[in-house]
């Protein structure tokens, strides 16, 4: 069954989703969070956090609920040589894994979407998936990441090859 845009909206995250963000992460994200909940931070912090030249948001919310059902983030830096994403959280909520529903698939191809917008632009986004997370990594592999070599967990997509 592939993802329901009547049942679900995905979209950039704004900074009035902030609080959101937060919330489900703490709320839901116990394993990715294992130094502990993230803290609200003051107005200034979330307007970086939110900048979208420095990260990219892309939430899924259930359309009745307007609750937050799945997210990922993707930090963007350069260096001398290319522009780099690194994913940074990828979340599907519990009660709306499985089952087909294609949110884990939707929320990663928006957020790959995002990179389109991206100015300079990147050449590569990177993630971290340890080797028990295997839908995780099937999905990956299928969106086109590729295992760095010599590594168990170290993934990249070439974004000139993706886009």
């Amino acid at each position: 069954m592939p993802f329901d845009e009547s049942a679900f909206r995905i979209a950039a995250a704004r900074l009035d989703d902030y609080r959101d963000c937060i919330r489900f992460l703490n709320e839901r994200g116990k394993d990715l969070l294992q130094s502990g909940d993230l803290e609200y931070r003051d107005a200034l912090f979330q307007r970086y956090l939110m900048d979208r030249t420095r990260t990219r948001i892309s939430i899924v919310r259930e359309c009745e609920t307007r609750r937050v059902v799945g997210l990922a983030m993707l930090k963007i830096s350069y260096d001398w040589r290319k522009g780099v994403g690194d994913v940074e959280y990828v979340l599907v909520d519990e009660d709306f894994r499985g089952g087909g529903r294609g949110i884990g698939r939707a929320v990663m191809e928006h957020l790959l979407e995002q990179t389109r917008e991206v100015r300079p632009r990147m050449s590569v986004v990177r993630l971290v998936s340890e080797p028990w997370h295997e839908a995780a990594r099937a999905l990956y592999e299928k969106l086109g990441f590729r295992l760095v070599d010599g590594s168990d967990r170290h993934w990249e997509l070439d974004l000139v090859e993706y886009l």
